[in-house]
């Protein structure tokens, strides 16, 4: 489904690169304007209200009794309202932070800039992520014709189409396919991904629930591509605790299809789309405002991750979906010879 706004591969910036020690640093005034707003925020825009009221109040009491008195530097304080937040919440979305690159992006993407500067400010956000090739890492054959695609984080760019469309004509072929998201931290899925391996009925993939109901939103696979479906393809999806987000959501909702088997570590359990709010200057603050929806499940991975179908280390995850699909190549196959050459490259694929 679609992300409102989300880059957590962004969000985590070394806040000390950069900026004067003015710009890191906050006075007391400062502070209680950035708690109050915060408060507002969550109080009025969290998709939950009771949590978002009950996080308003703690960190307004945090702020009388003197619990954020002692912080001089933006970032020890931002992370101290983050972590408040959390403790009541116990919502992995939610940051308050400092950035001057990301509250740009921001106000481009709000309109609040300039016609022709949000326009420049585009152009150089496509160029980052072309040279990071939309999050598409790494993509090849092994052994035994099973295809690996390496995703590290997931974007709505328009241009991605193209990246995406050209790794899935080189897996075509494939017996199997193995699409790691291993520490992927999330972004913006788009619903082609999944449609490469459903069929051309519109299958209804999930959607969102918000407290602003006119922002609810629901996501359906496509029934035209620009490519071969590969309905046959064993797909494996390999996750670990640090995927996140929008990695999650694809591996869950293939999982609930019955579309892929998924291997490795539980997730790290984020399943609610948010937005990015401008606090004060480039001071933000990231808020879920949407329940994520699955229609086979009737809930989704909040809190408590996407669970593998084999739980294995992180480490072992390749490995592991390997060997099964090799396995399961063998067992479909009646062709003897090649029968027997992928029981010699499992057996040195097991030592």
């Amino acid at each position: 489904m679609k992300v409102l706004i989300i880059a957590i591969f962004i969000l985590m910036v070394n806040l000390n690169h950069g900026y004067s020690q003015d710009e890191l640093l906050i006075d007391a005034k400062t502070k209680e304007e950035v708690v109050k707003k915060v408060a507002s925020i969550m109080k009025e825009k969290y998709v939950f209200a009771d949590i978002g009221d009950k996080m308003a109040k703690h960190i307004i009491e945090q702020f009388e009794k003197g619990e954020y008195k002692s912080y001089i530097e933006l970032e020890p304080f931002c992370k101290k309202m983050t972590s408040d937040l959390r403790d009541i919440s116990n919502d992995k979305h939610i940051y308050v932070f400092f950035s001057p690159e990301e509250a740009l992006l921001v106000r481009a993407e709000k309109g609040m800039l300039p016609k022709d500067e949000i326009k420049k400010i585009n152009e150089r956000y496509i160029e980052s992520d072309k040279k990071e090739n939309f999050g598409f890492k790494k993509v090849e054959i092994l052994d035994g014709n099973i295809g690996y695609l390496d995703i590290r984080y997931f974007t709505n760019s328009d241009t991605l189409e193209e990246t995406l469309n050209g790794a899935m004509k080189f897996l075509s072929n494939s017996d199997a396919i193995i699409i790691d998201l291993r520490d992927n931290g999330g972004g913006t899925l788009t619903p082609l991904l999944p449609s490469y391996f459903l069929s051309s009925d519109k299958v209804y993939l999930g959607g969102c629930v918000c407290r602003d109901t006119i922002q609810n939103e629901y996501s359906w696979s496509l029934t035209n591509i620009n490519g071969k479906r590969m309905l046959k393809v064993e797909l494996y999806i390999l996750t670990n605790s640090k995927t996140f987000s929008a990695a999650e959501d694809f591996s869950y909702t293939m999982q609930s299809l019955k579309r892929a088997v998924v291997v490795g570590e539980t997730t790290k359990g984020g399943a609610h789309p948010v937005d990015v709010l401008i606090v004060k200057g480039d001071i933000l603050t990231q808020i879920p405002i949407c329940e994520s929806y699955n229609p086979i499940t009737k809930s989704n991975w909040e809190g408590v991750g996407v669970k593998p179908d084999y739980l294995v280390a992180s480490e072992d995850a390749l490995n592991t979906a390997y060997v099964l699909a090799l396995k399961n190549i063998i067992r479909k196959t009646s062709d003897e010879e090649y029968k027997s050459e992928l029981t010699i490259l499992l057996k040195n694929v097991e030592k």
